[in-house]
């Protein structure tokens, strides 16, 4: 992972980050792969599934191949361009679950790989992301911690059917059973979309290793309280592993202060 943490007035927009990952308390390895350009406005994370056999090659090749098509993207002229960000990163998204896939079908035992992935793409005036699995990105505005993503999982669905309080969902033991990943299936959906920026907002990207240990209104209150990027995503491993530390965790946290003079 480059280190790629620090300040940008490139790209018409003032962005601070931080990237933190961490192995944890339990696991052996690290197999979450994190990315950030703040020059472009680039955030990027995957997370390798636990019990899949080469998860960080999964979450790497997730990361690769993103990055890959936003800089295939980045040499087109204005007019060949892709506009839609958001669409832009799903099809890396798709990219990568083909060649996960195909990796994962030339091996000698036929393993499988899998990952999640999270990616947001920021410009001066909005936020644009895709996500499949339970990485998440949060914004943070005025005190205020708002999930973007949605959890592609077997507890978000019960409790987008009302069959589950989500304070409930969060305390399950299968509460990580995903409905969609990269490398499961031949085909992956993986949710889009697009928020306005505003100054003095704050963005977070996070493997499930964060939000299993601390909760939303801890990790609110972290965003709020630090004085920069880098306390922030230090305050956010911290917490985790205060929780249990019972998984990888990775942070991406950004701090949007509007368009660069």
């Amino acid at each position: 992972m480059p280190n790629n943490d620090g300040a940008s007035r490139k790209a018409g927009l003032t962005l601070e980050c931080a990237v933190r990952t961490d192995v944890g308390l339990v696991r052996e390895r690290n197999e979450d792969t994190v990315w950030a350009d703040p020059e472009r406005g680039w955030l990027l994370l995957a997370d390798g599934m636990g019990g899949y056999h080469s998860g960080d090659l999964a979450s790497a090749l997730a990361v690769n191949y993103v990055l890959n098509n936003l800089r295939l993207d980045a040499t087109k002229s204005e007019v060949d361009r892709c506009y839609d960000r958001a669409w832009l990163l799903a099809a890396g998204i798709a990219d990568a679950n083909t060649a996960i896939r195909a990796i994962a079908s030339q091996s000698f035992d036929n393993d499988i790989m899998g990952s999640t992935f999270v990616g947001a793409l920021l410009s001066p005036d909005e936020v644009a992301y895709a996500h499949i699995g339970d990485s998440r990105l949060y914004l943070f505005r005025d005190g205020v911690l708002t999930r973007l993503s949605r959890d592609h999982t077997v507890a978000q669905e019960y409790v987008d059917a009302g069959r589950l309080p989500a304070d409930m969902a969060q305390t399950l033991s299968w509460r990580g059973l995903l409905t969609r990943g990269l490398g499961i299936q031949d085909d992956v959906e993986p949710g889009t979309g697009a928020c306005a920026l505003q100054p003095d907002d704050r963005l977070l990207l996070c493997s499930d290793g964060l939000t299993d240990m601390a909760g939303e209104d801890e990790i609110a209150t972290l965003l709020g309280a630090a004085a920069t990027t880098e306390d922030a995503a230090a305050g956010l491993i911290e917490a985790a592993k205060a929780g249990g530390g019972r998984d990888n965790i990775s942070v991406i946290v950004a701090w949007f202060a509007g368009r660069a003079s």
